[in-house]
């Protein structure tokens, strides 16, 4: 929550009480007035989902930082279509809306380091399972479909024989569901595993990119593939995420320029249609946390583990996460302790998964006629979502539907039948008549 100062408001009793009220009425404007963070960032997700005049829309607020805004109500939102006010609309919170399918990798660091005790006394390997255990929880909690494939990396060497299994694509599409009992059993292999290996964070988060950025992959990007029969119609563009949970920092030897390469990678990636989102997690204490530990009196670099300054199991390259993390649209985290590990993990679902929803009925629906939806909140306004009316006029309700069917009923009766009838009873009277 953001706190005003306190010392400010003696600043302004002290003044003028004309200069005062101003000064006081401009702060009230400044700041949201249900004493939340400010909007940076309101975006319609995918395109809105119709069906017949019905519209639904998905909407993603964030704060600085790409932190997500879960705690906003409908009083906030101010939603125009085709640059109208719409004023009849249901409004559903993340909790309450059933989230998009996503799929999500989890990185997690296997190098040697993660043997030592956290902050709080937790070895950070068991830390870090249980972190995920949570998430996985969660995920289940909220309901929808996520995919979760926890991938363990290391480069192997010396009696070390590391866990490499990302190398191959197979090692990372390795997805199970949430709810699928396998997973918790994944979780428990690595937790009984004994960390050994050097970090290589770059290698696995390539290989990761390139499975979820496979546009040929209906799973993935099912409206790249509308013509795949496994493709469901009005399917939601899923979420794509990576999560890498780590407590080192790239240690090969050209590692300027195989950050550069990454970088081209995720800048690729980021104009997709539908971009993957990389939140990254130090596990450890921050460079400037390492400098006053050992006393450098400058936040810890590289240089000082080259120059034995500082242990090199110790160091966690806060500067690279969190380029990895800004150049997707992530979130870059730091956290010292288990606990915060799993708070983190929850914040990046969050910002995954914790959409709003609106629904509202298209007013005077036309087959074939195209229109658009903005969202504004707090004076920001999201980009338009563009969306098409699929059929002939607004559906029928079913009161409406009955009573169709009862005139039409009395037409056939009243109209046909009963002429009939006193006509055929007329043909038979002359007959006989005759």
């Amino acid at each position: 929550m953001r706190k005003k100062p306190i010392a400010l408001f003696t600043i302004i009793a002290s003044l003028t009480p004309k200069l005062s009220l101003s000064l006081i009425l401009a702060w009230g404007i400044s700041y949201p007035s249900n004493g939340l963070e400010k909007v940076k960032k309101v975006t319609i997700q995918g395109y809105p989902s119709v069906t017949d005049d019905q519209v639904t829309v998905r909407v993603k607020v964030e704060q600085d930082n790409n932190k997500p805004m879960v705690e906003l109500k409908k009083k906030d939102f101010q939603i125009r279509v085709d640059k109208k006010l719409q004023k009849k609309y249901d409004w559903k919170s993340p909790e309450e809306s059933v989230p998009p399918p996503a799929w999500i990798v989890v990185l997690l660091d296997m190098s040697g380091s993660m043997n030592s005790l956290d902050s709080s006394g937790t070895s950070k390997i068991q830390g870090a399972v249980q972190a995920i255990r949570e998430l996985v929880n969660v995920s289940i909690h909220r309901g929808g479909d996520t995919q979760i494939s926890i991938v363990p990396f290391g480069e192997k060497g010396g009696n070390c024989l590391g866990f490499e299994e990302y190398k191959e694509l197979s090692g990372i599409d390795k997805f199970l569901s949430a709810r699928d009992v396998k997973l918790q059993t994944s979780l428990d292999y690595l937790a009984s595993q004994t960390p050994c290996a050097s970090t290589n964070i770059y290698d696995p988060l390539k290989q990761a990119v390139k499975l979820l950025g496979n546009k040929k992959d209906p799973r993935f990007h099912p409206h790249l593939n509308k013509d795949n029969p496994s493709v469901k119609p009005n399917q939601p563009q899923p979420r794509l995420s990576i999560i890498v949970l780590s407590d080192g920092y790239q240690n090969t030897l050209n590692e300027g320029q195989d950050f550069a390469k990454l970088r081209n990678i995720l800048e690729n990636n980021r104009e997709s249609d539908n971009p993957i989102i990389i939140h990254t997690l130090g596990y450890g204490i921050t460079p400037e946390q390492l400098g006053k530990k050992y006393q450098l009196g400058h936040k810890a670099t590289r240089g000082d583990i080259f120059a034995k300054k500082v242990p090199e199991g110790e160091y966690v390259d806060q500067e690279r996460m969190s380029q990895i993390a800004k150049i997707t649209g992530g979130i870059a985290e730091f956290s010292a302790d288990a606990k915060e590990v799993t708070e983190r993990l929850e914040l990046f679902l969050n910002s995954l998964l914790g959409e709003y929803e609106i629904s509202y009925t298209h007013p005077i629906a036309e087959r074939g006629s195209k229109h658009q939806v903005t969202v504004k909140i707090q004076g920001v306004t999201s980009p338009p979502g563009l969306y098409t009316i699929t059929v002939f006029g607004r559906s029928l309700s079913l009161s409406i539907r009955l009573i169709i069917l009862g005139v039409t009923l009395l037409l056939i009766v009243f109209g046909g039948i009963v002429p009939y009838f006193f006509w055929g009873r007329h043909l038979k009277a002359e007959a006989e008549t005759n």
